[in-house]
């Protein structure tokens, strides 16, 4: 998220520069083939952009390995129809089943496929697409921050812990004070008391909170060449000048009270942290899709093949699923030129909600009827459906 604010500025800085291309090199992972931003820098339909911190692994012999596994993992979703941006937390200890793989803790997915299986981890775990990612490397939080000039923060207690194996020495102490990089990152590292990862993520969002009040100030415009040259160097995205400046024009311009934040809902055990699908589903549907959870689950609907793809509609009546649709019927129907959604339902919003998660923009509204929506679906949608299919899976070269 902070990454994406500050896209505005750094997007600013490429501009003058006459760069077109990403923020971050060594991108591994194609963007959408349509852009979300319209002309000049307005967002115009749901976004999501996936944040990965990843960590640093050692040998016996204390040098780095060029295998590496996702620290941090959150679904930020721009919402332009709702104004707003929500963050969901995903706990780096889920249990879930990464594709080709099996069941594993999320953060594995980097490691075996980098930010491209991670992609497609996420969006088989919660359902949504993920349409751009911002991968920070083990420095890169620090650097963003130092950049800054340094974040206040609230610490709630004294903070110590020390492994000397891996160079990670905490020391910090309770009260509101300016933390430079390097010990805000500590702050949000430090997992050693009875919250554990919990309380990491809690403090993750708390300094979420402080960096967007920051980016807002007048302050930050000061540091505004520091921090675009900084987010350049020591972040990878595939997130281009035109979305950034969408995102962070879009984000920059909504109150405080635009921001929500949560966390996966689970039970945590011993080595796993085991999802509450339920209670995933509903957050995820009032989210990323903007619907009432209830709603949601009570609208009835028929997924018809017009495509001539085996198996399509079956895939797409399965992805509707995992966010809580009640599909009542898998079907055939004559060839469709394009994807559409037929809504009898009486909740428009609901019907757009099912559009924008298959990417198909055209919906149709009909009298009252059974089942509430249809939709047929055309060899238009099998591209995206399956863009995840094709999704790089070498693992990317680390950064600072």
């Amino acid at each position: 998220m902070p990454v994406v604010l500050a896209g505005l500025v750094a997007g600013l800085l490429l501009a003058a520069t006459g760069s077109r291309g990403p923020l971050g090199g060594g991108v591994v992972v194609s963007p959408p083939r349509h852009s979300p931003v319209a002309w000049p820098a307005r967002l115009a339909r749901r976004t999501t952009v996936l944040l990965i911190g990843v960590d640093v692994t050692l040998d016996t012999r204390r040098q780095v390995v060029p295998v590496a596994r996702s620290d941090t993992l959150m679904l930020v979703g721009f919402d332009p129809m709702r104004r707003r941006v929500s963050v969901l937390s995903i706990p780096r200890d889920t249990l879930v089943t990464i594709p080709g793989v099996g069941e594993a803790k999320i953060n594995a997915a980097y490691a075996f496929g980098g930010p491209g299986l991670t992609i497609r981890t996420v969006e088989e775990f919660l359902g949504v697409p993920v349409h751009y990612y911002v991968k920070l490397g083990p420095q890169s939080f620090a650097r963003l921050i130092d950049a800054l000039g340094g974040i206040e923060v609230d610490v709630e207690k004294d903070m110590t812990y020390t492994d000397r194996w891996a160079g990670l020495y905490i020391n910090l102490r309770r009260g509101r004070q300016r933390l430079s990089g390097e010990q805000a990152m500590h702050y949000i590292r430090f997992r050693h008391d009875a919250e554990g990862d919990i309380g990491r993520i809690r403090r993750q969002q708390q300094v979420l909170r402080a960096l967007v009040d920051h980016l807002r100030s007048p302050a930050a415009l000061a540091a505004a060449p520091r921090l675009a040259q900084a987010a350049a160097r020591y972040t990878q995205t595939n997130l281009s000048l035109r979305e950034l400046v969408g995102l962070g024009l879009f984000a920059v311009r909504l109150p405080p009270d635009a921001l929500h934040t949560a966390t996966v809902p689970g039970q945590v055990g011993p080595v796993y942290v085991f999802a509450d699908l339920a209670r995933t589903r509903a957050l995820v549907a009032e989210m990323f899709l903007g619907v009432d959870p209830q709603v949601l689950a009570s609208t009835t609907v028929e997924v018809l093949n017009g495509s001539g793809v085996p198996g399509l509609a079956r895939e797409t009546a399965a992805r509707l699923e995992r966010v809580g649709f009640r599909v009542v019927r898998v079907g055939t129907a004559p060839p469709a030129a394009r994807t559409e959604v037929v809504d009898r339902s009486g909740h428009p919003e609901v019907a757009q909600a099912l559009a924008d998660l298959l990417g198909s923009g055209v919906v149709t509204r009909q009298e009252a009827g059974r089942p509430d929506i249809t939709v047929v679906v055309a060899r238009d949608l099998a591209p995206a459906l399956r863009r995840a299919a094709r999704l790089d899976r070498r693992p990317a070269p680390s950064h600072p």
